[in-house]
């Protein structure tokens, strides 16, 4: 967790779950719920075990906490098979957008990368390669065929050159999907200092942080009927 404003609900909710004597729950990120016009700070915990990440589960956590935003104090611990946290009908995941999403990405950089990578294997040279093909030519001689120094290269390392890449495109991804809870945290906090100042619940920014999680947890369902907007 990044901002200790929203570290203090995982650590009051982490002390009273070990109280109850469920070590092997964790809990997700603090989000809100809205109950009566109230708004309030709410905590799932899904079991160890659970894979949160992938868009073939489909997890529904197993216990909900309330937490009272102006005294930071716990109001609620339930069971979601004693107290459902769901009203009516749940309300479907959609990961279909997001795949989308990266998937253009992920084409868009690797293309991107790779076109880069190649013009300045083609084009590029070190300063000893510059005095040596002065003197020597940019051509080679292999197998008794007269080839491109430059292309040659490229030709060797094409496929060591897509394995990095997609090592590169992974890790720019995961970096940015990372980043998202940076946002998450400050709208968060935006939304709670609003609500404790004028009791305004800001419904707009509440239903970003509900796509932000459902974004955030491919495998976790029920996050729209958590908030409860």
């Amino acid at each position: 967790m990044n901002s200790l404003n929203l570290d203090k609900y995982l650590n009051i909710v982490n002390e009273e779950k070990k109280k109850k004597g469920l070590t092997d729950y964790a809990p997700l990120y603090p989000m809100l719920r809205v109950i009566d016009d109230k708004l309030y700070v709410g905590v799932l915990l899904t079991h160890g075990k659970d894979n949160v990440w992938s868009k073939d589960e489909q997890i529904k956590g197993e216990y909900w906490v309330l937490i009272d935003i102006e005294s930071n104090q716990i109001i609620e611990f339930n069971k979601t098979s004693d107290k459902d946290f769901v009203k009516g009908n749940l309300v479907p995941k959609n990961t279909l957008e997001k795949d989308q999403e990266l998937s253009k990405y992920t084409v868009e950089k690797t293309l991107q990368y790779k076109n880069y990578l190649i013009e300045d294997i083609e084009k590029e040279k070190l300063p000893l390669q510059k005095k040596l093909s002065t003197i020597l030519g940019n051509d080679m001689l292999v197998d008794g065929e007269e080839v491109n120094i430059n292309e040659y290269l490229l030709a060797n390392l094409e496929e060591e050159i897509d394995e990095k890449i997609t090592e590169l495109v992974t890790l720019l991804i995961n970096s940015k999907y990372g980043s998202i809870t940076f946002y998450y945290d400050m709208l968060i906090t935006e939304i709670i200092n609003e609500y404790l100042s004028s009791k305004v619940i800001n419904k707009s920014k509440i239903k970003l942080a509900i796509e932000i999680m459902n974004y955030y947890y491919d495998g976790v369902i029920g996050i729209d009927n958590f908030f409860n907007i």
